[in-house]
């Protein structure tokens, strides 16, 4: 039995066609990076082309921060988490539980665009480490589906968990740096956890939610 976890509405999308052309972005990028990468990045923009971003634009160091708060922590090692990236733009990754992705962004960039243009990454697309699967963002959800934002419900964790089923649910959190979940996205839910009376980042909620399911996991298993 296997928590799911969605990384929600991830800032992660290519770079669009009529920016891609600009040689003043593409001059820009190889300032940032070495190089230009495919991947939408407000901090390698032009400031004049920043404001044309939507708030879930351009930011995949809050991608990249989260995939390594799940898989550095323990539960994913065990091969306790399901783990996907629903993109922005509406695409679905399968990440597989032998992944270590880089800690250095650059080279995480070097990563997504490859990931981006050809929909997996890995030694070969069969044992592809990420992966793009084709189905909806409603047919991966296993069990109750738990939003964790700030607008949810603001409780002791513990028992929430254990009520909800947590072996067996799906949690979703926003990997977006502004805004909230979209509505196509919300009408999935079932049930909303505030872990903190205020913002928090997803890397931080990312943490906190599966160290709570560790301590159930390890100290409490005879109360599950």
């Amino acid at each position: 039995m296997m928590t799911t976890l969605i990384l929600a509405e991830s800032s992660l999308t290519k770079v669009p066609y009529d920016l891609k052309k600009n040689d003043l972005l593409r001059k820009s990028y190889e300032k940032f990076y070495g190089k230009f990468y495919d991947v939408l990045d407000i901090n390698a923009l032009p400031h004049r082309m920043r404001y044309t971003l939507g708030p879930k634009e351009g930011r995949p160091d809050v991608v990249h921060r989260a995939l390594l708060a799940v898989t550095d922590h323990p539960l994913f090692r065990q091969g306790a988490i399901k783990l996907y990236i629903h993109t922005v733009d509406g695409r679905v990754f399968l990440v597989s539980r032998k992944i270590k992705p880089p800690r250095n962004y650059v080279r995480f960039l070097g990563l997504m665009a490859q990931l981006l243009e050809r929909g997996w990454v890995g030694l070969n697309k069969d044992k592809a480490l990420i992966k793009e699967i084709s189905t909806s963002l409603k047919d991966i959800i296993e069990g109750s589906a738990v939003f964790i934002e700030e607008r949810g419900r603001y409780m002791e964790p513990f028992s929430f968990l254990r009520d909800v089923g947590w072996r067996r649910a799906t949690f979703f959190i926003g990997c977006f740096p502004h805004g909230d979940f979209s509505y196509e996205v919300r009408k999935l839910k079932n049930y909303s956890l505030s872990l903190y009376k205020g913002i928090l980042s997803s890397s931080i909620s990312i943490s906190m939610l599966l160290t709570y399911m560790h301590y159930l996991e390890v100290w409490f298993p005879e109360k599950e």
